[in-house]
C-alpha cells in the first residue's frame, strides 16, 4: 500500500472517491460537478479527485472552485490518470467517471454504494442510457457500443443483453450478477463510466493504458461483479457524424501503431469465435445486406428502433477504417484526435 489513510468499508456510509480524468474540459466540467452536487450521497461522504492531464483552459480553476482535489497527470492520457486517482483515493469505494458521464437521479450514488453492502461484491457498474439531447450515434453506442465491437462481442457487448449469453446467478431490484464462465465469449466491461470498486484495486502495469483487461482480470480471479440496472448513467459520447469519424480514425490509428490499448491490444484475450468475427468484420459491414437483416431481426425481437441505424453506422465505420488504413500505408501522416 502507499501509506494513504483509507477508510475501511463498513455499513456506516463509507466514503466514495470519484476519480475524474480531465484535459481542457472547461465547457462541460461545471455541469458535471453541479449534477454531482445534487446527489443525496454527497458532502463528507464523497471526495472528487480531478486528475488533470495539463489543461490550458479554465478546467483547474473550475475544479478548485468546486472544492475538488486536483492531481497532476504527467501522462496526459486518461487511463494512467485513472490509476493515479485510484492510488490517491481515500475512500472505501472508488468510482471512475468521465466528464461526459451524468447521473440525473439524485439517488444514483446512494444505490451504487448500497450494492456493496453485499460483502462479496468487489466491483459494480451502472446501466448506460441516453436522453433526448443525444444524437443517433450516442444512442446507438449507449445501447450496443460501437459497431465494430458490437460485431465482435455480440450480446456480450452491453449488460442489457448479458442475460442472453451468461447464466444469471443473482437478480434483485438493485443489481444482477452473471456467471461469466458460462460462455467462452468475453464480456465488454471497462474501468470507466461509473464502474465502482473496493479500495485496494491495482491495474497490472503492462495493461496501464487499457480499460477492459483489468475487468477481465477481476473476472478470471473470481471476483463478484454486479450490473446495477437500477442506476442509469448518461454518457454523451458522440456529438455527430464528424465526431464519430474522428473517434473511429483514432481507434484505427492506435491499432495500426500497435498501441498498448484498444481492441488490437486485447485481441489475445478474445475467444476463438470473437477473433474470427474481428477478421470477418469488413465483409460483414460492407455487405450492407447482412447488417440490414440483423437490424430488422433485432428491431422486431427487441422492439428497439435504434437497431435500424445499424447498417448505416456499420458502413460508415468500415468506410472510415478503410480510408485510414489506406492512408496509413501510403505514408500519409495525419494527426488524429478523438475529440472535436
Amino acid at each position: 500500500m502507499d501509506g494513504l489513510e483509507r477508510e475501511p468499508l463498513s455499513s456506516h456510509r463509507p466514503t466514495l472517491s470519484i476519480v475524474v480524468p480531465t484535459l481542457n474540459n472547461e465547457k462541460i466540467l461545471p455541469g458535471f460537478l453541479e449534477r454531482l452536487s445534487r446527489q443525496t450521497y454527497t458532502g463528507d461522504d464523497v471526495e472528487i479527485l480531478i486528475v488533470d492531464g495539463g489543461s490550458t483552459d479554465r478546467t483547474r480553476e473550475i475544479a478548485t472552485r468546486h472544492r475538488t482535489r486536483i492531481i497532476d497527470n504527467p501522462h496526459v492520457l486518461a487511463e494512467p490518470g485513472v490509476d493515479l486517482g485510484i492510488e490517491n483515493a481515500r475512500g472505501g469505494l472508488i468510482m471512475v467517471l468521465a466528464v461526459d458521464n451524468f447521473l440525473d437521479d439524485p439517488a444514483a450514488l446512494e444505490r451504487m454504494v448500497t450494492v456493496f453492502e453485499d460483502e462479496a461484491v468487489f466491483a459494480a457498474f451502472p446501466k448506460h442510457a441516453s436522453d433526448g439531447t443525444d444524437t443517433l450515434y450516442t444512442r446507438y453506442i449507449n445501447t450496443f457500443t460501437d459497431p465494430f465491437n458490437h460485431f465482435i462481442y455480440g450480446e456480450a457487448a452491453n449488460a442489457r443483453t448479458f442475460g442472453h449469453v451468461y447464466r444469471v446467478v443473482e437478480h434483485n431490484d438493485l443489481f444482477d450478477v452473471y456467471d461469466f464462465s458460462s460462455s467462452p465469449r468475453r464480456p465488454l466491461i471497462a474501468l470507466a463510466q461509473g464502474l465502482t470498486l473496493r479500495s485496494g484495486f491495482r491495474r497490472r502495469q503492462e495493461d496501464r493504458f487499457d480499460d477492459c483487461l483489468p475487468i477481465l482480470d477481476l473476472i478470471t480471479s473470481g471476483r463478484k461483479i454486479a450490473y446495477v440496472h437500477s442506476v442509469s448513467l448518461y454518457h454523451h459520447t458522440v456529438s455527430g457524424w464528424r465526431h464519430f469519424n474522428l473517434k473511429q480514425r483514432w481507434a484505427v490509428r492506435n491499432a495500426l501503431d500497435k498501441k498498448d490499448y484498444g481492441i488490437a491490444y486485447r485481441y489475445r484475450q478474445l475467444s476463438r469465435d470473437q477473433r474470427w468475427r474481428a477478421r470477418l468484420w469488413p465483409l460483414y459491414a460492407f455487405s450492407v445486406v447482412l447488417p440490414s437483416g440483423r437490424a430488422l431481426f433485432g428491431a422486431v425481437r427487441d422492439r428497439e428502433p435504434i437497431w435500424l441505424f445499424h447498417p448505416v453506422i456499420c458502413l460508415q465505420s468500415a468506410g472510415v477504417t478503410a480510408c485510414e488504413v489506406i492512408g496509413y500505408y501510403l505514408g500519409k501522416e495525419r494527426a488524429v484526435s478523438r475529440q472535436l
